[in-house]
């Protein structure tokens, strides 16, 4: 048998301290955690920022930390629990009732079944340097469609998990690990739907939290070897709405997944103890169609690997995985804003270039999104910077500042040839 999904979680009920999503708590709304702190429901959640942003982004309100090792889907077969004929997956109170894992964090780590097919991305989102672990699972005789440039399109009873968790030592990933949440995002046939699942304390079970949680005082020690602490949001299934809703071509909101695009697919993962590209995977498994060769799909780079791309390649791969979500031609944020920080866009001014701001309030490090040659007094850099409530982007899914993302971006913007924005 292959090592668990995501190794060490066995060693993770000593640290974990989170009270299921469903347990009993105190008549306020809140359950005490066994060091002294409170996890709230549907409380302590960030106030709305009173303007639109335009700079930054969320995802699913979180997605990019270090992923965590994943090996290949194994155990039972043809995960998820169909509902009515027309496709509809049931969504269970607990996670395991939809049969895509087997084990759990107590038992030495989460693994997928045959057919819930783990995967990582090229970047990840940040997520407060939370350690992330994917997966995919299409249900038996259905196909996902490949699209070069957006989400792949993935039919009905498609259901992708995100599970967050956090080692005590990120220079040692595997061990003494607190698992936190595993997000669920389900394609019903009306559409996509998310469902937060909150992990109990002594890591046998997640449990559907609707309304959100915030855990409070989460510390671990980062690569660095600085001890960080922070309140980690659980977010609301409202919340998770924020960041996936674009507009479609009647202008309605839908929700739609972020990580799933074949640019961020394109790159080996070990199944079964062999590296094969995790797209081709999918195609031999008949779950991929469409597929042209592999070397012809478009790659986004590890933005922090410099080997990989040169440095406007991977800022911009940096922001667009992490912000162009809600900063796009499609996105509210980006509609209201008219900041545009998907890679495709080249049109220098609505990527911030000498752009003022809409909303974005005083006190945000200047008056231009982007000062080219000048990171420090450039809207967009400050509101990745910064760890001020209400200031600080994204809006959801950041409590701490991203070290390497604040340099790449800084580095991006005094790279570009000086110039005056008056």
């Amino acid at each position: 048998m292959h090592r668990p999904f995501i190794p060490g979680w066995g060693l993770a009920a000593v640290l974990m301290t989170a009270a299921l999503a469903s347990c009993s708590g105190d008549e306020d709304g809140t359950t005490p955690e066994a060091d002294g702190g409170i996890i709230e429901r549907d409380s302590g959640l960030p106030p709305e920022d009173s303007g639109t942003p335009d700079a930054g982004g969320g995802e699913d309100a979180g997605d990019a930390g270090e992923d965590a090792g994943s090996d290949e889907d194994a155990g039972t077969p043809d995960a998820g629990d169909a509902g009515p004929g027309d496709g509809t997956v049931a969504i269970p109170n607990a996670l395991s009732g939809f049969g895509l894992f087997t084990g759990t964090p107590a038992e030495g780590g989460l693994q997928p079944v045959e057919g819930n097919i783990p995967y990582a991305l090229t970047t990840p989102l940040f997520s407060d340097y939370s350690v992330k672990s994917r997966t995919l699972y299409i249900p038996p005789g259905a196909q996902a469609r490949y699209s070069a440039n957006d989400v792949l399109d993935l039919p009905v009873g498609t259901i992708i998990t995100k599970t967050f968790a956090f080692p005590a030592d990120l220079r040692a990933p595997e061990e003494n690990v607190r698992v936190i949440e595993t997000r669920v995002l389900v394609r019903q046939p009306g559409g996509w739907e998310a469902h937060p699942y909150f992990w109990n304390e002594a890591q046998t079970e997640a449990t559907l939290a609707n309304g959100g949680r915030v855990v409070r005082d989460v510390r671990f020690i980062g690569e660095d070897g600085v001890e960080r602490t922070l309140d980690y949001l659980v977010p609301s299934k409202n919340q998770c709405l924020k960041c996936h809703h674009l507009q479609d071509a009647q202008e309605n909101q839908v929700m739609v997944p972020i990580g799933v695009k074949a640019r961020y697919l394109n790159r080996d993962h070990d199944y079964g103890g062999e590296a094969i590209n995790q797209l081709q995977h999918l195609a031999n498994l008949g779950r991929l169609t469409g597929l042209p060769p592999v070397e012809q799909v478009p790659r986004a780079p590890d933005a922090f690997n410099e080997a990989e791309a040169s440095l406007e390649a991977r800022a911009r791969t940096y922001l667009d995985i992490n912000c162009a979500h809600c900063h796009n031609p499609k996105g509210t944020a980006g509609n209201t804003s008219r900041l545009f920080l998907n890679v495709e866009n080249s049109d220098a001014f609505t990527l911030g270039v000498c752009k003022r701001p809409g909303s974005a309030g005083g006190g945000v490090g200047g008056e231009f999104d982007i000062v080219p040659g000048s990171h420090s007094t450039s809207i967009l850099w400050y509101r990745m910077d910064t760890e001020e409530s209400g200031k600080m982007m994204p809006e959801l899914g950041r409590a701490l500042r991203h070290d390497q993302g604040s340099r790449l971006i800084a580095d991006w913007i005094d790279a570009m040839p000086p110039q005056s924005c008056k």
